[in-house]
């Protein structure tokens, strides 16, 4: 089997109706395995999260000395992230023999993978609870673009503002800057979060002031160092419309911050850093910085150009 075909169905699990199931059937076959279960557990509470059992068959006790049940020979791997604890635990009758070291090196390099897949999937369901809320019948101008640029994904919002504008277009299912200085940019940035996660902002001169900014964020890095995975970026397109909605109040009342909050989240938005925001409103920058740390986890963004995102997309 193509490992690839298993590193998307690993990252794209959380996608899918029955991603998880998919994704424990494939690394049952690729193990030799009967039976896989994934199990999410709170590292501080020691809490069951979350919990996928696959299609092929329950994982079961090993039994006791008088069941009537086959022999079973189960093997385990664990990775943790951000305080969150991911164990893989697979099954198959002891007839067939205790699991090769090969298979079991090959389901622990594949751990970092599933335990980031999984954080990326708390992450979304943080930000598609509040994008629910803060967008209601509209998706917001997003597009998601593939590890060749192309773009797989455009909201109903963006393919909007790009029917207005003669800043940005889609030309041949990429997205084309008119300016050769700022699809340079442009190109650069998106590159830069295949390789690595990161965030950035391309900024646009368009006459309407349809789009004033492109906020780009890492949905998922490229890796080549284990197996060649695809990844994705999201690139939020901005309008003069929406920086008119970066009000504190609205930023509080829509993501539960506190006034202070609100007035740091609303500069984050204009592109401020914790050092220029900790100046203007004269706070220490470890204060400023513990406000961004509790913004972050009540909007549920892990970057700056998500929760810009969130702040510039809120209703007026």
């Amino acid at each position: 089997m193509d490992l690839t075909e298993v590193m998307d169905a690993i990252y794209f699990a959380s996608h899918q109706k029955h991603g998880w199931q998919d994704c424990l059937d494939l690394l049952s076959e690729i193990s030799g395995a009967e039976a896989a279960q994934l199990l999410v557990v709170s590292g501080g509470r020691g809490q069951l999260v979350a919990g996928y059992q696959g299609r092929a068959g329950a994982v079961q006790g090993c039994g006791d000395a008088g069941d009537d049940s086959p022999a079973l020979i189960s093997w385990s791997t664990r990775h943790e992230i951000d305080g969150t604890l991911v164990d893989l635990i697979v099954q198959r009758q002891a007839e067939h023999g205790d699991f090769a070291s090969t298979e079991k090196r090959l389901l622990g390099d594949l751990m970092p993978h599933i335990a980031r897949a999984m954080r990326q999937e708390e992450v979304f369901r943080l930000l598609n609870d509040r994008q629910t809320a803060v967008h209601r019948q509209k998706q917001g101008a997003m597009l998601l673009l593939d590890g060749q640029h192309n773009v797989v994904f455009l909201s109903a919002e963006a393919e909007s503002l790009l029917s207005r504008t003669e800043a940005a277009k889609l030309d041949a299912g990429r997205l084309r800057l008119t300016q050769r200085s700022k699809q340079a940019e442009l190109e650069a940035l998106i590159q830069g979060c295949f390789e690595s996660r990161t965030t950035g902002m391309v900024s646009l001169k368009d006459g309407e002031q349809n789009i004033s900014r492109l906020l780009v964020s890492t949905v998922q890095p490229r890796d080549n160092k284990l197996f060649l995975s695809h990844g994705l970026v999201a690139v939020f397109m901005v309008g003069a419309q929406c920086e008119e909605n970066s009000q504190e109040a609205v930023i509080g009342q829509w993501l539960g911050l506190t006034e202070s909050e609100s007035r740091i989240a609303s500069l984050i938005a204009q592109g401020r850093r914790p050092g220029d925001i900790a100046g203007e409103i004269d706070l220490s920058v470890h204060t400023v910085r513990h406000h961004v740390k509790n913004i972050y986890r009540k909007t549920g963004a892990h970057s700056q150009s998500q929760l810009t995102a969130l702040v510039l997309n809120l209703p007026a």
